[in-house]
């Protein structure tokens, strides 16, 4: 009992390993009710949410009256309970969950403390293999921490057994480890390494970019604007994503930099989506130090600012 009018449209979606959402179903609220029945393959972070778009399309209301609500959700098999503050309750990876929002979010602290707490959860795996998407984000001491702390989640092997996989990844991209390297080409077409295109004796930020993310392409301005006040000591260089070459191509004379740019071969992108543990996910910023050791990843502009203060 949702406690919303009859009419609203309430709905689940849930967030998939590559970061896209799926929907999972829909149904319209009555008697201030609604019953969605399914099931999972396994255990999903989504939101659950409710909208009043059916009842303004119908009523002609203006534009100001649509009402959205969302709900953050840790779905599975277990029969969940939506009350009418639109509180989720019902089953054991649902409590779960309610304890890491309790706790205040998902910031890294309280991450750590979570997973110490629950090392069994499903949510506990589920927050660890984020953890260990990007390469280069984690300590040797942390990768093995995590290790130690998540070694039997019954409710979702499958999530386990990644773990466990990238784990072995992780622990050949630490923070201040050396640069794994990945087959690249540069704009004359010729194919060459990673490791043998990052400058010497300067700190190096490489941007992992494509011509489809926005994100990226908004933050070269800023990303030249530190190269400039840091032009001395510290340097870039880009690596596109694309697949293809007439995109990355065409992103470079929209967005002309001056440094040099790269694109990944497809040995050099599955090597990103494998051993980097980054797939698609750009922006992605490495630091490397003048040693050629890689001080870690980035997550914007604002970071790269303090990595090069401290």
């Amino acid at each position: 009992d949702v406690g919303l009018p009859d009419g609203y449209v309430a709905g689940v979606v849930c967030q998939t390993d590559t970061a896209h959402s799926v929907d999972m179903g829909d149904t319209v609220i009555h008697g201030g009710r609604f019953i969605l029945k399914g099931k999972v393959g396994k255990p999903q972070r989504g939101t659950l949410m409710t909208n009043n778009l059916r009842l303004v399309d119908q009523n002609k209301w203006p534009v100001d009256s649509v009402r959205w609500t969302y709900t953050d959700i840790f779905l599975s098999d277990d029969t969940i309970y939506v009350d009418r503050n639109l509180h989720v309750t019902g089953g054991s990876i649902q409590a779960d969950f309610n304890d890491l929002q309790a706790m205040g979010g998902e910031n890294n602290a309280d991450v750590w403390a979570f997973i110490g707490n629950h090392p069994k959860s499903v949510v506990s795996v589920y927050l660890a293999n984020n953890m260990l998407k990007r390469g280069y984000n984690l300590t040797k001491a942390e990768i093995e921490r995590l290790s130690e702390m998540i070694t039997d989640v019954p409710a979702d092997t499958s999530r386990l057994r990644e773990f466990r996989q990238r784990i072995a990844y992780a622990l050949k991209t630490i923070k201040g480890g050396t640069l794994v390297d990945m087959e690249l080409k540069d704009v004359h077409g010729k194919v060459c390494g990673l490791t043998d295109v990052v400058p010497k004796n300067k700190y190096v930020l490489v941007d992992f970019w494509a011509s489809w993310c926005g994100i990226c392409l908004a933050a070269m301005p800023e990303i030249r604007q530190i190269a400039d006040e840091h032009k001395d000591k510290f340097t870039v260089i880009g690596v596109s994503i694309d697949t293809k070459e007439a995109a990355w191509r065409g992103a470079m004379a929209k967005h002309p930099e001056p440094w040099a740019q790269y694109m990944t071969t497809p040995k050099g992108y599955k090597t990103l989506f494998d051993k980097y543990q980054v797939g698609n996910g750009v922006p992605y910023y490495l630091m490397i130090a003048p040693n050629g050791t890689v001080l870690g990843s980035p997550s914007r502009p604002a970071d790269i600012k303090i990595m090069l203060g401290e």
